[in-house]
């Protein structure tokens, strides 16, 4: 009996951690306020500008993408409400047509619809998903010659409160 105890003792133990992690990287809860998110201190906040404040997420994170690059993700919020999750992909080796094909299926799986625009822009190749039932935003853009890569995923509703923002300061617009 005392066997079983401890057994069952060391496994709530193990699976604590796991079990009070209170944010999931993959599935963001956009429009969740920051204290809700941040019970356990892991976002650190690291700018402010144009009403947006911008974060680093130091807890655990895996997501699909890090099977083939490691990118550089953060998260911004307008009135302490998740706005948006950034992901910057750095130059990668490779073939541009097999990355925006495994790009294309990846984000089309994730956000549930294909592409409702493709265009290209000088080297940059430019995708954009809605998410109608979630009001959810995807933006990615690919370069041609060098495969750096950029995305953005944000929620629209939020998005309305940015008032006179030009489009240096828009996250969304991905110009940076």
């Amino acid at each position: 009996m005392l066997k079983k105890t401890c057994f069952i003792i060391g496994l709530f133990i193990l699976a604590f951690p796991l079990m009070a992690q209170s944010f999931d990287c993959n599935k963001p809860d956009f429009g969740a306020r920051i204290e809700d998110l941040n019970k356990d201190g892991f976002f650190i906040k690291y700018m402010e500008k144009g009403g947006i404040s911008y974060y680093n997420y130091t807890g655990g994170c895996r997501m699909d993408m890090h099977n083939h690059v490691n990118p550089s993700i953060s998260y911004a919020f307008i009135d302490n409400q998740l706005y948006a999750r950034f992901v910057k992909i750095p130059e990668k080796e490779g073939q541009i047509e097999d990355i925006r094909n495994r790009m294309e299926k990846n984000v089309s799986k994730q956000v549930g619809t294909q592409p409702y625009s493709m265009k290209q822009d000088g080297d940059w190749w430019i995708y954009q998903w809605f998410n109608e039932k979630d009001n959810l935003k995807y933006k990615v853009k690919v370069h041609s010659k060098t495969n750096e890569g950029k995305s953005v995923c944000y929620y629209e509703p939020l998005r309305a409160k940015l008032k006179n923002i030009n489009e240096a300061d828009d996250p969304a617009s991905l110009t940076n």
